[in-house]
Formats: C-alpha cells, sequence, structure tokens
C-alpha cells in the first residue's frame, strides 16, 4: 500500500489566503450514508483537508463529495443514458446496502 505525504505549504506573513466560500446548506440538501472502504475514506478526507486552501480545493468535505458525485453520476449518464440524465426510481425499487459477496 501506497504511503502518501503533503508538506504543509509554509506560510508567508506577506501572503493573503485565497478566499474560499462554502457552499450555503439548502432546505432541500439531504443527508444520504453510505458504507466506504475505510482507506478511501481516509484518502478523500485527508485530500480535502490539504487542498482546502489550494485556488480549486474544497472548503468543506460534503461540497468535495457532492462535486464528486456529480461528476460520476454525468459520466455514467453518457455512457449508459446518451448522456441525458436517468428517469426517477420507481418507489420501492431502490436496493438498499452493498451487494452479497462485495
Amino acid at each position: 500500500m501506497r504511503r502518501w505525504t503533503v508538506a504543509e505549504p509554509e506560510k508567508r506573513s506577506d501572503e493573503i489566503p485565497a478566499p474560499t466560500q462554502a457552499r450555503a446548506t439548502r432546505a432541500s440538501d439531504r443527508k444520504m450514508n453510505a458504507y466506504v472502504d475505510p482507506e478511501v475514506q481516509d484518502a478523500i478526507k485527508r485530500a480535502q483537508f490539504w487542498t482546502q486552501t489550494q485556488p480549486n480545493g474544497y472548503r468543506t468535505f460534503s461540497d468535495l463529495v457532492e462535486d464528486v458525485l456529480r461528476v460520476k453520476a454525468q459520466e455514467l449518464a453518457d455512457e449508459y443514458n446518451d448522456g441525458e440524465p436517468f428517469a426517477e426510481i420507481p418507489d420501492g425499487k431502490l436496493r438498499q446496502g452493498r451487494p452479497i459477496g462485495r
């Protein structure tokens, strides 16, 4: 297993930090739970933490997760649905949890 380390950038007193703005939580936002391998969890949390002050970094973990999910959803739509958003899921048809054996 590879171990990645990121050196903390030196802070200069004359440097003005890049403005970072977290997206405001909307009333329509919903919490989402998923089981994720602990190594993947740690890697993405570290990535968000060490890049949050960078120009294209994510100020919050939720902003990063939302963006990653949005990109993946579009990739899947491009590959399997001619780039169009998938249709709504019929009530009761969404499987919960991981498939057996995974």
